[in-house]
């Protein structure tokens, strides 16, 4: 087994840090490591029953990190399937490690942790050695029924984590109700006297927002739970590649292995239909961003999944309002999704393609968010600035079969003139035709002869 690596400066502080408090907010950038901090104070304090909160596209992760720093934990994925099918995954492993003594890590996106049956086993069925609250500005509303269920979880777990990189991303407000999850002697069980004591009142009613006040007193109650380090800490490369893996829906699913198998698939609108298998490799590509043509008389664009849509709205809310993003899609499908998850999570999005041309207006700051369509936007144009600030995100939804439109896509952003950690996310269907493009693009191969050599090879195996 290969030895596992040591924890970076930065890392083994905010481990001490955790160690003799039993609530802590770690306020840490992007790519800094806060799940291995986690794993590292759950292995530390000897925990036995873990319960991790976080968005539905990162419960995959968690597995991955496990395994890689702490393979001595089981750790239940529970991203497929109804509530009550992941409460009796939940409780088969809960069951199965408790008989050998095996410590365990339960790992459930906010949503369906909080339905029942599963939120009532939850609460009192175990009690929890650590709960974790991934990307808790997820549970910043005070109203809320995620955040309100978290809140009354919270004292049933003998150590909490919360991790967030952006803890306010709207007001200083926003911290309240994370706090309550973490310890409610911070700031108290009333958001309504929180809000009366940091909050200037006024408008109509006096009622609304107008600003913040005793921010200093603010910042001195956080302390006692924060640890914080953005991305400056970081001896990292000048670009990081991630993939965001995703489940194709049931619908999405069957369409694809359709097609797939037979060259052709059923919708209500119509038929799919592959004449050759370069034309199958095409509209493989389109299901999994969610649109495909379909052979109807007249032929129309038929939506059949969002999933990519879903991670891509998932991606925004984990950043900052204001953080300036890039997203690279082949089809017109991909540039409405961005458009659509934009929309989504109340941000503003412009377009780079062979319909519209609005990168100036990104360029000076006039929406964060830029829907590329590859072909338009891999080269000859910059995309490190977005008002003051370089854009230092970049996501993709298809790439396309061109290696060089790929390598030119990856220099827009990553070139002089650039002063911050590239992050490029990929996001794949999981077992689909977007694994192979990504592994012939990353191999620096070419895509079409790649994946036709593999369906080739498949062929002959299975006419052996």
């Amino acid at each position: 087994m290969p030895e596992t690596p040591a924890l970076w400066k930065h890392q083994q502080q905010a481990v001490d840090f955790a160690r003799d408090r039993r609530a802590t907010l770690y306020h840490m950038g992007l790519g800094t490591g806060k799940s291995r901090c986690a794993i590292e104070v759950a292995r530390e304090a000897g925990a036995k029953q873990i319960l991790i909160l976080c968005p539905l596209s990162v419960v995959p992760a968690w597995k991955e990190q496990f395994g890689r720093f702490a393979p001595e934990f089981e750790v239940a994925v529970l991203n497929k399937g109804s509530v009550k099918k992941k409460l009796k995954d939940a409780s088969a492993l809960a069951m199965s490690a408790a008989y050998r003594q095996q410590p365990f890590v339960i790992v459930i996106n906010y949503e369906s942790a909080r339905c029942e049956p599963f939120a009532s086993w939850a609460m009192n069925t175990l009690l929890w050695d650590l709960l974790v609250m991934d990307e808790s500005h997820r549970i910043k509303s005070p109203k809320g029924i995620t955040s309100r269920w978290v809140s009354r979880l919270a004292p049933n777990c003998k150590k909490r984590l919360a991790l967030t990189g952006t803890p306010m991303p709207h007001s200083p407000l926003d911290i309240y109700a994370q706090m309550r999850s973490l310890d409610p002697t911070i700031f108290g069980w009333s958001y309504f006297k929180f809000r009366l004591r940091y909050a200037k009142l006024g408008g109509f009613g006096g009622k609304q927002v107008t600003g913040f006040q005793n921010m200093d007193h603010l910042r001195e109650k956080m302390s006692a739970l924060t640890f914080q380090a953005d991305r400056s800490v970081l001896d990292l490369p000048e670009a990081i590649h991630e993939k965001r893996v995703i489940e194709l829906s049931p619908k999405g699913r069957k369409i694809y292995d359709e097609l797939d198998r037979d060259f052709c698939a059923q919708v209500k609108e119509g038929e799919i239909v592959a004449s050759n298998a370069l034309v199958k490799i095409l509209r493989l590509c389109q299901i999994t961003s969610g649109l495909v043509t379909v052979d109807s008389d007249p032929p129309e664009l038929v939506q059949v999944d969002t999933e990519k849509q879903k991670a891509v709205a998932d991606i925004f809310e984990d950043l900052p309002p204001e953080e300036p993003v890039v997203i690279f899609g082949r089809f017109r499908s991909d540039i409405k999704a961005v458009h659509a998850a934009a929309a989504a999570v109340g941000r503003e999005s412009l377009e780079l393609s062979g319909r519209k041309k609005e990168l100036e207006d990104w360029q000076s700051g006039k929406a964060p968010i830029l829907a590329v369509q590859i072909q338009a936007g891999g080269v000859g144009i910059d995309l490190t600035r977005c008002g003051e600030q370089n854009c230092a995100y970049v996501l993709y939804l298809s790439t396309g079969h061109n290696l060089g439109d790929y390598e030119q896509s990856l220099a827009r952003v990553h070139r002089p003139g650039q002063e911050r950690t590239v992050f490029y996310y990929h996001i794949i269907a999981k077992d689909t035709i977007d694994e192979r493009i990504f592994k012939a693009l990353r191999a620096r191969k070419n895509v079409v002869e790649s994946i036709l050599a593999d369906i080739y090879q498949e062929q002959k195996e299975m006419s052996r």
